[in-house]
This record gives structure tokens, C-alpha cells and sequence, in this order.
């Protein structure tokens, strides 16, 4: 009978503990939901999908591991205005999904009536909202590029500048050597290998940043092919490199994700110009494909490094490493063989070259 009570009562513990474990599971899963959220959302023109996350969730990253469009929607994972997000929940888990806007209201103002009337609603695909903002990352979408030395070396260089130019813009012609396999329907990129960065832990070589200048298409093919400057965001001057536009398409309508490669980096630049980083900014990272690194990584940003004063410096040959502090969030839109291009979504104070990125 002793023995029969122990089993009895080693089911009866274990039964408690599951049902403890389920429920502070269910209780974690709540704890994504940020307090007095709201228990739908109209989506409006200008949105982006962190917005919206916002708006619910506490971790804006934890988006897919609670989202639940309608099977019968095309294409759920394109967001339009119009469109509405309810807050459910499942066996006690919360659940975000999706309702399309689908009907018309007409008002009989005589009768006070409402009638529904079904409409046919386009939806081109440049109308979904973007998952961060588009009007920051649009110039480094598809033609900014990191490429290796060799590869700046072999791309066509710009020799001369119609009417001995010091600098051209759009609609002038400049010479180009080295062209080969033209056509006039092409369209090429004008860069400047400008910038090399160097892992600063390994003193590793990572790459050149090739900054865009505009956009050119032939005029006359020869040795040396004849350009014409079609669209220009910088001067361009003798020197300057020339090579096809990208193939690849860069979607700025990626869901933020929890990282599944190695999200360990570091900032080594910041384009703009700045010494400050905050919200909206856009930074190089260390690691790239070579990291299992791919477009909506979540990455958070840590501070691990504190300035003190030289004379303890000049006392004690110590080098401290703080506890890291986190400071920031970011999200991967482009990635090249070992840096990435990341957007600052959220600062808590100012971010600095070399703070680190990691998991969120």
C-alpha cells in the first residue's frame, strides 16, 4: 500500500509540474503582448510592419511566432492599408491575424440603413506596407555594394569627362575604358571604391565600400565607350568605376526574425557622417553570409566599453571588459559576404562605433 501512495504521489507531483510548466509557458507567451493593447488595429498608409508590432508586442521580433493570417487570404504575409489586425487568443495563446478589407459601406441617409456591397480592391505590390521605413533604406536597397579589391581593380574606370569637365551630373557624357559585351539597353552603376573595412578585433580584411554616385547607359560603344550620365546622387569625377547594375532584388517587405545563424558583430561605420547613432540610422556590422547571417536578422545592440580616465589607465595594465548593456535594436536589411547593412529601429541612448550587436 506504501508503495502504491509513493507512485500515487510521484503521478500527482509530476502532473504539477507540467501543469505549472504549461501554465507559465501560456504566462511567458502573454508577456509578449505590451500592456493595453489594443485588440485591433486598421492598418494606415505610412505604416511599417515594426510599427504595427509595436503597437502589440513588447519583442516587435516575436511577430511570426504569434501571427495566424486567414488560409483563404493570397499572400498573407503582404500587409495593406485597410487592412485589419485583431488581437485573438487560442487555448489561452495570443494570436494576431489577418482580416482584408473587403466591402464598401453605403449610407441610406433617408433610412439610416447600412448596406455592404463586396468591391474588387487592386493591390500592387509597391502599396504593401515595408517592415522598416522605406524612405531610409531605399538608397542602400539594390545599388550600394561592399565588394573585395580585386574586384573594384577589374571594373571599367572612367578616363575623361565631356568638355574637359572637372565633374559631371545627370545628362553628361563621359569616356569609359575597358568595356566589353555592351548594350545600349543596359544600364550600369558609377561607383567610388571609397571605404575599407577591417575587422577590428581580427585586423581581418572585410571589404570596400563602393559608394553610388548614379546611373549611366551607352551612348556609343568603342575604346573607349562614350556614357551618358542618366541619374546622378554625386559628382562624378576621372577615376570613378562603372559596372553592371544588380541583379538581385533586395524586398523591403521581410518579416523581422529571431537570427538562426551567429548574430556576434560589431559596428565599424555609419554612413551620414555622424559620431552619435540613434533611431533610423544606418550602420555596417561585422558578419555577413560567412555568419549565416540573412535579411530581417533582429539584432541587439550592446554597450561593453566605458571611457576611463587616463590616469587609472596609467596605473594598472588591466583591460576591463563591462557587463554588456543593451542599448538599441536593429534589423537586417542586406547582407554581403562579411558585413551587413543593418537599420537602428530603437536607442535608449546614443550608440557608438564599435559597440557590439548580438542577440536580441
Amino acid at each position: 500500500m506504501t508503495r502504491m501512495w509513493r507512485r500515487a504521489s510521484e503521478w500527482y507531483i509530476a502532473l504539477l509540474i507540467s501543469l505549472f510548466s504549461s501554465l507559465g509557458s501560456a504566462q511567458d507567451d502573454n508577456n509578449w503582448l505590451i500592456e493595453n493593447a489594443p485588440q485591433s488595429y486598421r492598418v494606415q498608409a505610412g505604416d511599417t510592419l515594426w510599427d504595427i508590432a509595436c503597437r502589440f508586442l513588447r519583442d516587435p521580433w516575436r511577430w511570426q511566432q504569434i501571427w495566424q493570417a486567414n488560409p483563404a487570404i493570397e499572400d498573407p504575409d503582404r500587409i495593406y492599408p485597410g487592412d485589419r489586425i485583431v488581437l485573438s487568443y487560442q487555448e489561452g495563446q495570443p494570436r494576431l491575424q489577418l482580416e482584408r478589407s473587403q466591402n464598401t459601406r453605403i449610407l441610406n441617409k433617408q433610412t439610416g440603413i447600412i448596406k455592404l456591397r463586396p468591391r474588387v480592391r487592386e493591390l500592387p505590390v509597391d502599396r504593401a506596407i515595408p517592415a522598416i521605413p522605406l524612405h531610409v533604406i531605399n538608397p542602400f536597397l539594390n545599388e550600394s555594394r561592399v565588394v573585395t579589391p580585386s574586384q573594384a581593380k577589374h571594373c571599367p574606370p572612367v578616363i575623361a569627362l565631356d568638355e574637359d569637365h572637372i565633374v559631371i551630373g545627370a545628362g553628361d557624357r563621359f569616356y569609359v575604358s575597358r568595356m566589353s559585351s555592351l548594350e545600349k539597353e543596359d544600364v550600369y552603376a558609377v561607383f567610388r571604391p571609397e571605404k575599407t573595412y577591417i575587422d577590428p578585433k581580427t585586423k581581418a580584411f572585410l571589404g570596400v565600400e563602393g559608394l553610388l554616385l548614379g546611373k549611366a547607359q551607352v551612348e556609343r560603344a568603342g575604346e573607349p565607350a562614350r556614357l551618358i550620365l542618366t541619374q546622378s546622387f554625386a559628382e562624378v569625377k576621372i577615376g570613378d568605376r562603372v559596372t553592371h547594375t544588380l541583379k538581385e532584388k533586395i524586398s523591403p517587405y521581410f518579416v523581422p526574425k529571431y537570427p538562426q545563424g551567429e548574430p556576434e558583430g560589431q559596428i565599424i561605420s555609419v554612413f551620414g557622417g555622424v559620431t552619435q547613432i540613434g533611431q533610423y540610422q544606418v550602420l555596417v556590422v561585422t558578419g555577413g553570409t560567412d555568419r549565416c547571417r540573412e535579411v530581417g536578422d533582429v539584432l541587439a545592440i550592446y554597450q561593453t566599453k566605458k571611457d576611463i580616465p587616463s590616469r587609472l589607465l596609467f596605473e594598472t595594465d588591466r583591460v576591463y571588459r563591462f557587463p554588456p548593456l543593451r542599448i538599441g535594436t536593429s534589423v537586417v536589411f542586406r547582407v554581403f559576404d562579411k558585413v551587413s547593412y543593418v537599420l537602428v529601429m530603437s536607442a535608449t541612448r546614443p550608440i557608438y562605433l564599435l559597440d557590439e550587436v548580438g542577440k536580441p
